[in-house]
């Protein structure tokens, strides 16, 4: 694995097997006054500001000597180097699974994934992994090992210690173990894709669908030419005049096969019922080569940006950052109605071309009381901006916070909201 990040190539790489290891070589580094960067499987290594220093590399993928499954209590107790399609590959001979998903789990690690509070289409019904940890064992700056929460449900009075360190990007602590509660694996499942000509139909139809009799596994609304691929992908070639534009609706639906038939008559009820152009449904490897699509066109992406809002609020965003840059950016969109997230993506285009496109997106949000995160863009832009939307005054907490668990900032210099 190359361990190199934004322009910066460590002089050591460590890479620990035991908590012992781990304990050792952040001791070690923080008396040298070295800074350290972890890596899991380097999925989500790109989402951070610029370093403003980088000695070590510590490498987990190592760390994996410890899988704990109490198929009885829907609990797993795992180290942080394990993947996490490993995981659920142990998980589904028990009937479980992981509630959560996350993006490239064949190389995404437990660690990786939990520090930066990976995103998933499941997020829509489930929440996300910080909704799932029950529990994290930490390693300190110093290497002081810490524990919080364990390996039951209902384990903790005060705050929960590991809700702090669940996207906190491994600034506090590097996350050597992790707890999750379990969801049992879902008898059936089917996608719905519907197409639509105008966005105010397909969005009608989602948000009713959020707000239905059911909860859909994952609902997304995809817009711009990524919205055609899907469409393509499904019915073959689509052929449309100059300036047509499709809006693509995602739901996935899971449960027993009467209830699978109930959902399915009640998506596809509302997509005919409101003014869809076509439907197909969708099961097996076709459901997930289509599903797939909105994860490649991610990690294609020129530059990529995540936005949080409240879900109505997320469609007017979406279609205001289109607007602002449609011609010059080909911008496509991806709204997780369910969730309230956004994603925002244009294919590789210049320098200048990713920072007008990025400050678009700083401008539309900040003036919709949403946040963001701009997850990939090319190095010359990511060093003019933070990544992380302002926190106000929470910024300060933050620093202090920092100053108590890293007062030597060895861990990720620079990385974090407000580059901390």
């Amino acid at each position: 694995m190359n361990h190199s990040l934004d322009g910066l190539t460590p002089s050591t790489i460590e890479s620990p097997i035991t908590l012992d290891e781990i304990s050792i070589a952040l001791a070690g580094a923080t008396s040298s006054g070295l800074t350290v960067i972890p890596w899991g499987g380097g999925t989500r290594m790109g989402v951070g500001n610029v370093p403003t220093s980088y000695d070590i590399a510590l490498d987990l993928t190592g760390h994996t000597g410890q899988l704990e499954h109490v198929a009885g209590d829907l609990t797993v107790i795992v180290d942080a180097g394990v993947r996490i399609g490993d995981l659920n590959e142990v998980l589904e001979k028990e009937g479980q699974r992981l509630p959560f998903e996350v993006r490239n789990p064949a190389q995404a690690t437990v660690g990786g994934s939990v520090a930066s509070n990976a995103p998933g289409r499941r997020q829509s019904s489930t929440g996300g992994i910080r909704d799932w940890v029950i529990g994290m064992q930490i390693v300190l700056a110093d290497g002081t090992v810490t524990k919080t929460g364990g390996r039951v449900v209902k384990n903790v009075q005060g705050y929960d210690l590991h809700r702090l360190h669940t996207g906190a990007y491994g600034t506090l602590g590097v996350i050597s173990q992790a707890a999750f509660k379990l969801a049992p694996i879902l008898a059936n499942q089917q996608t719905v894709v519907a197409w639509f000509d105008d966005v105010r139909s397909a969005g009608e139809v989602g948000l009713s669908l959020v707000n239905g009799l059911f909860a859909p596994e994952a609902i997304s609304l995809v817009s711009g030419p990524l919205a055609t691929d899907v469409m393509a992908a499904v019915i073959g070639e689509v052929t449309a005049d100059p300036g047509d534009e499709v809006w693509t609706l995602l739901v996935r639906l899971g449960g027993g096969a009467r209830s699978i038939e109930r959902q399915l008559n009640e998506v596809t009820g509302a997509a005919g019922a409101t003014g869809a152009t076509g439907y197909a449904a969708l099961d097996g490897d076709s459901a997930s080569r289509t599903w797939a699509l909105l994860d490649s066109a991610e990690s294609a992406a020129g530059v990529a940006a995540r936005v949080i809002a409240r879900t109505a609020l997320t469609l007017e965003i979406s279609e205001a950052i289109r607007a602002e840059n449609k011609v010059a950016n080909h911008t496509s969109t991806i709204c997780d109605l369910g969730f309230g997230a956004l994603t925002a993506l244009t294919g590789v285009v210049s320098d200048e071309q990713a920072l007008s496109f990025v400050n678009s997106i700083v401008s539309t949000v900040s003036n919709s009381n949403g946040s963001y995160i701009i997850e990939k863009c090319p190095f010359t832009v990511k060093q003019q901006i933070d990544v992380f939307s302002d926190v106000g005054n929470s910024i300060e907490i933050m620093r202090r916070v920092k100053k108590k668990y890293d007062p030597a900032n060895t861990l990720n210099p620079g990385r974090f909201v407000g580059k901390i």
